[in-house]
């Protein structure tokens, strides 16, 4: 064998590309072995996603990333709709260290919404090529936040603990949502196309490891809207 990592897949069969219903995943409530049946994973040894406890002694999708390089993702796919509302409850061990993105993308896996919860105890979401605040998150604190998306205004709102926060534009246009991912990471663009073949070089401390930070999702639940969105971008400014 050469230098390079060995990757393990372990895929279902039959193999399904849609989504029959919505999810509703409040992983506590699942049976053990069970839980990710309707979720795709990666996981590392230094990013692993599984099921495990959290800190109210249920269980939970948990979160781990201390790679210096990579991430930790988990991904569910739902019925294709032009406007979905998704709620889910994250719970993160830390506000000072550590991301954990959430995108709502299309069938390509192309994203038009993400929201991030950062290492500096921000939850934002990206606007154009900034990001914007939406709220402050404290280490340890329970956050359900509701989403409802319209791919035909390109808008979405957002409300966290029952408390609207806004209107928002996407970040990029999609026709419909077909898929939602969790990922502890920034999104990877490099190598392009246009990327030279050989690398003369090795990334910096290769070897280091960052500080460990862990983010506990506690459910996600996904249906059709009973009211859209309006145009218009209102809500707090920040970063």
């Amino acid at each position: 064998m050469n230098k390079e990592d060995i990757w393990l897949a372990s895929v279902p069969v039959p193999v399904r590309a849609k989504a029959e219903s919505h999810a509703n995943d409040v992983f506590a409530q699942l049976p053990a072995g069970q839980e990710l049946a309707n979720w795709n994973t990666y996981s590392l040894v230094q990013a692993p996603v599984s099921i495990g406890a959290l800190p109210d002694g249920t269980k939970g999708l948990v979160f781990k990333d201390s790679d210096k390089f990579d991430y930790a993702k988990a991904e569910r796919v739902i019925p294709e709709a032009k406007k979905v509302v998704a709620e889910f409850s994250v719970v993160p061990a830390q506000n000072d260290k550590g991301l954990l993105q959430i995108e709502f993308q299309d069938g390509k896996g192309t994203p038009a919404v993400q929201l991030t919860f950062d290492a500096e105890g921000n939850f934002r979401h990206k606007a154009g090529s900034r990001f914007k605040n939406i709220t402050k998150y404290q280490a340890g604190q329970q956050y359900d936040v509701r989403v409802a998306l319209d791919a035909d205004s390109r808008s979405f709102t957002v409300a966290v603990n029952g408390k609207p926060t806004g209107t928002y534009i996407f970040f990029a246009p999609v026709a419909s949502f077909e898929r939602i991912m969790f990922r502890t990471g920034e999104a990877r663009h490099f190598p392009t196309p246009d990327t030279p073949a050989d690398q003369e070089y090795d990334l910096p401390k290769a070897g280091d490891s960052d500080p460990l930070a862990v983010f506990y999702l506690k459910s996600l639940k996904t249906s059709a809207p009973e009211s859209t969105p309006g145009p218009a971008a209102t809500g707090p400014s920040g970063l």
